[in-house]
């Protein structure tokens, strides 16, 4: 009785492993299935993305501009090369905030922070009390 008690014990363990091994096989399976369902509507989405990216392209074209002003009768046109300029960028102004803070200490700043400390000193000394 004792070494069927062992025997049994033993398959009990590798039905448990294989079953564990299954259940592992049957979740990479449907995993796979959702990947390659995640990735389909992944390239759906870029192909439409492509269509709308090659519309807007479309509708700014000048040719098709000049047309749309044509048939609703605006009266306006395109510039001609002539009439465009183009503006060199503007380079940006930068002033440093340390070099500015220590070149010009301010009295209000020294006697503001002199009675911050003396505040912060006073609350100190009555929270003891307390």
């Amino acid at each position: 009785m004792k070494g069927s008690g062992k025997i049994l014990v033993l398959i009990a363990g590798l039905t448990c492993l294989v079953l564990f091994y299954v259940h592992l096989q049957i979740a990479a399976v449907l995993v796979s299935f959702d990947i390659h369902k995640t990735s389909k509507l992944c390239a759906e989405k870029q192909e439409i993305l492509g269509r709308f990216k090659y519309k807007v392209d479309q509708l700014r074209a000048p040719r098709l501009l000049e047309e749309k002003m044509k048939k609703h009768e605006m009266g306006l046109s395109l510039p001609n090369s002539i009439q465009v300029v183009e503006v060199p960028p503007v380079q940006e102004f930068v002033i440093p905030l340390a070099a500015e803070s220590k070149a010009a200490p301010s009295i209000s700043s020294a006697v503001s922070s002199f009675l911050g400390r003396w505040i912060q000193t006073a609350q100190a000394k009555t929270d003891l009390s307390s």
